[in-house]
């Protein structure tokens, strides 16, 4: 799959520069425990095996990357144990959950590339 996303950027690479940002409602409503922890424990599940797929390819690199990519999975794991906790709470307490989340994209200039 990293691959295909490459390919595809590199395919876009003569566009010009965006610089608007953008804002990419991903979450939003009300939702029972068992439904907020399928999407929620999912994406976490997700970055988590991100980050140790990234930490695995840099094992052979000195890189400021493979700490921060370590840093990055440990913040995850305890914001997962967080999320965990409040869904049994929710669930044993008989509430719903309100989840607005909201992702900005800022396109930058990779300043670490050659051009």
């Amino acid at each position: 799959m990293k691959n295909k996303v490459l390919n595809w950027l590199k395919t876009k690479k003569d566009n010009p520069v965006c610089e608007a940002s953008y804002e990419v409602r991903l979450v939003e409503g009300v939702f029972e425990p068992a439904e907020s922890a399928e999407v929620l424990l999912s994406l976490l599940n997700y970055k988590i095996k991100f980050h140790t797929v990234q930490l695995l390819n840099l094992q052979n690199e000195q890189s400021k990357n493979l700490e921060q990519s370590r840093k990055r999975i440990e913040e995850l794991k305890a914001a997962k144990k967080e999320v965990t906790d409040l869904l049994v709470d929710a669930r044993e307490k008989g509430l719903v959950l309100d989840i607005q989340s909201t992702i900005k994209i800022s396109p930058k200039i990779n300043l670490n590339t050659s051009q």
